[in-house]
């Protein structure tokens, strides 16, 4: 549901910060608005896909996408017309030497390319690209800038991190294919490839009551097939490895539904890590096999062989928590982390030549699990380090007292630097370096816990961990993502010190010269005495003899304000983008949305309400004109608030939930996500049947004063009947509403083509203007 993936950041007590356009400007040099060109041209850090530096810190490899290439989903919308999944589609894979400043775009016009990684020797890059129709991994020869294709085994990954893994002798290569009979081309004919039109066909409007319901075309219908029985780990996923001195390429597994793989540091075993899908279906909780086998010498044309899962049933969330030990002896794990509901929290070795399981930490009062980050190492292999609640612990293999390394430390620890590939930190002088949710590096004796201080900028926001950080094994130099509300991301390097930190890419020098408003971190208390804030984004115009009008972007349960020192406040345009708003006079507010887990929407005004008090006290926002817009649960949240207040002028929900009691019974939300997840009831339909009523909004839309927007894509998880329910009720009650079917359209607008893109944000901004400019200059 949530696809901003917020990082919960402490921050300083900032209260107010000046524009967020680029430092660089030259004096006098004229400032433009945003427009969605510009937006389309934006280059972000393809999601998920780690950034890579070779052992001697010569050359970063990463991946850049933007959208002006972009045509969105094939069809399913999950997976391009080629086999890319759509979070890395149209990216583009670089490469930097950091000694001297080069930059080289690898894959120009390639399609899209993504997942870069090095060979442990620096000379060859191993990535993914469709470039000839459909994925496949290519390998670059550094030296003699040779591309070597594989074009034998077809790739298919869904996550960014699912990345192709080197042996450590540089010759051979592992990654995730997809069976061959499952891999078809989609192909468009001609007549049904778009039409330019003024009335676009990729969207239907239900509109009420200017022109009553437009007809709607006839759609086609599928064939209503029972689905197949499939064993639990079982798919068309395949484990692929490729000799990279033979351009041969051999299957290891077989149509399983491998989620992650690890090589041993001693090149002569990988885990595989086998996804059974959730334990029950309404726990909320993934569960995986362990594989461990041999890796081949010499690739054969033997085909692979049936295993047996080392160990069965792991509650993981990603199924990318598991790491080797230095000696290739033991694979740990920490159990939990977002999607799992039901894990300990506890950390787990194997002996991988008994198959001996052990958990270390029973009885230990800690949740040790993480979303993204396994546990490490430490050098000699005797001890764990994990981190939870924002401290490090060690964790003894002996059986000894798990440690709190840091139960002295002020600030919270959020990651520590290792090398992306390897299992154990970076050791200087038995100290490893972290950073902390301050955004300072600190340097953590191994020995005697003291902390050293190396590095701290008050002012810009890092990005570490498995995505954003590497470590150059041989130097010690450290490369890691920063942005500001000035700057957007870029990497940045230092050396192990952090004497001499500085920034190798600039990604985005296009946006030296637009005007994205002003910002100031607004305050308020709610009736419990809590303190809550939210991000007032203003437009250059606004001022006390000229309130704007303001448009509130709601998330219960979220906290924007953590984003206060990130670009554009981790917003993108597939979202509230606050320069969309400014740029065309509009104040954007971002408020936090803290609710309660049980039958959450009966807070939802008494939370933001005095938020909305406290932006409109700066007397910068015009009190009269206000609206509200929201995605997904935020889509919710708007259904919800337009019934609980009239304050609204205008509001938009887009991919949102109106009805929680036909959503139990028929959703791909799930019941877990009704009864224990965002929708808060606690428990089942039947156990709280008056909670299902009042938190529906359909149940209560004779309240509702404002004018909705509805907006859905037809092949959203969560169904189109959801918005249906809300606009015939709304209709039926001759209230002012429009629904929008988007065709061939998933969940979340950033994953649409450019062209529904486009005609998204230009009926957002009219609906906008008709209800807040318009009526306010009569």
């Amino acid at each position: 549901m949530n696809f901003k993936n917020i990082v919960n950041i402490c921050y300083g007590l900032f209260l107010c910060f000046a524009a967020f356009t680029s430092t660089t400007i030259s004096e006098g040099e004229e400032m433009n608005p945003l427009t969605l060109d510009d937006l389309l041209k934006f280059n972000t850090f393809v999601g998920r896909v780690p950034i890579d530096i070779t052992s001697d810190g010569n050359w970063i490899a990463y991946n850049t996408q933007n959208r002006e290439q972009y045509e969105g989903g094939g069809g399913d919308s999950i997976y391009s017309k080629t086999g890319v999944m759509i979070e890395m589609a149209y990216g583009t894979v670089w490469v930097t030497n950091t000694r001297t400043s080069e930059h080289r775009n690898l894959t120009h016009d390639w399609g899209s390319s993504w997942a870069p990684r090095w060979s442990p020797q620096g000379t060859h890059l191993a990535f993914y690209s469709d470039r000839m129709g459909k994925p496949y991994l290519y390998v670059w020869n550094r030296e003699s800038d040779d591309m070597q294709e594989f074009a034998s085994a077809t790739v298919q990954t869904f996550f960014g991190f699912e990345v192709p893994k080197w042996t450590p002798d540089g010759r051979f290569v592992l990654f995730k294919s997809i069976s061959a009979i499952d891999t078809p081309i989609k192909e468009e004919s001609e007549e049904n490839k778009p039409k330019i039109s003024p009335k676009p066909s990729f969207v239907e409007v239900w509109d009420w009551p200017k022109n009553r319901f437009q007809k709607r075309e006839d759609e086609s219908t599928q064939e209503n097939e029972q689905p197949k029985a499939i064993e639990r780990g079982r798919s068309n996923k395949n484990m692929v490895i490729a000799d990279t001195k033979t351009g041969k390429t051999l299957p290891l597994m077989k149509e399983y539904n491998i989620r992650s793989f690890d090589i041993a540091p001693n090149g002569e075993y990988v885990a595989v890590t086998v996804c059974l899908g959730s334990e029950t279906p309404d726990a909320q909780q993934q569960i995986f096999d362990l594989y461990i086998f041999p890796l081949p010498k010499e690739l054969s044309e033997v085909s692979s062989t049936e295993i047996e899962p080392l160990v069965r049933k792991i509650r993981l969330a990603y199924g990318i928590t598991v790491n080797w030990s230095p000696d290739s002896k033991h694979v740990a794990w920490t159990t939990g982390g977002e999607g799992g509901k039901l894990a300990s929290g506890n950390a787990y070795v194997v002996n991988v030549e008994t198959g001996m399981v052990r958990n270390l930490t029973e009885g230990l009062d800690v949740d040790l699990g993480r979303l993204y980050k396994p546990p490490l190492w430490t050098a000699e292999g005797d001890a764990l380090l994990c981190i939870a609640r924002g401290q490090i612990w060690k964790v003894p293999l002996n059986g000894d007292a798990v440690q709190n390394l840091t139960k002295d430390f002020e600030f919270s620890a959020h990651d520590v630097f290792y090398p992306s590939e390897g299992s154990t930190p970076l050791t200087v002088n038995n100290a490893i370096t972290i950073n902390t949710y301050d955004h300072g590096f600190y340097r953590l004796s191994l020995m005697d816990d003291t902390i050293t201080l190396l590095h701290k900028d008050e002012h810009r926001n890092v990005h570490a961990g498995r995505f954003h950080q590497d470590v150059a094994e041989e130097t010690g130099e450290f490369i890691y993502v920063m942005e500001n509300n000035q700057e957007p991301q870029n990497i940045w390097m230092s050396d192990a010190a952090f004497e001499s930190p500085r920034q190798i890419t600039d990604i985005n020098p296009h946006l030296k010269t637009i005007d994205f408003g002003t910002s100031e971190l607004i305050e308020w208390t709610l009736e419990d005495g809590q303190t809550v804030k939210g991000i007032l984004v203003l437009p250059p115009e606004a001022s006390e003899k000229n309130p704007a009008p303001m448009i509130v972007s709601v998330y219960a349960g979220e906290d924007p304000s953590t984003q206060i020192n990130t670009f554009a406040f981790g917003e993108n345009i597939g979202g509230a983008h606050p320069g969309m708003f400014v740029s065309r006079g509009y104040a954007l507010f971002l408020p936090d949305f803290p609710v309660p887990k049980i039958e959450p929407s009966k807070q939802f005004s008494s939370v933001l309400l005095p938020g909305i008090d406290a932006a409109i006290a700066t007397k910068k926002v015009d009190p009269e004109w206000l609206g509200v817009i929201g995605h997904s649960f935020g889509g919710y949240t708007v259904n919800v608030l337009i019934t609980q207040t009239t304050r609204f002028k205008a509001a938009v929900a887009a991919a949102s939930i109106g009805n929680l009691i036909s959503g139990y019974l028929n959703s791909g939300l799930g019941v877990g996500w009704h009864e224990a997840g965002q929708a808060g009831m606690g428990g089942s339909l039947w156990e709280f049947p008056q909670r299902y009523i009042d938190g529906s909004p359909v149940f209560h839309l004779d309240k509702v004063e404002t004018p909705l927007l509805l907006i859905h894509g037809d092949q959203d998880f969560i169904p189109f009947e959801q918005a249906q329910e809300m606009f015939i009720g709304l209709a039926n009650l001759e209230k002012e509403v429009v629904l929008l079917k988007y065709k061939e359209a998933d969940h979340w607008q950033g994953f649409w083509s450019n062209e529904k893109l486009a005609d998204y944000w230009e009926r957002v901004l009219n609906w906008f203007d008709e209800y807040l400019k318009s009526e306010k200059a009569n």
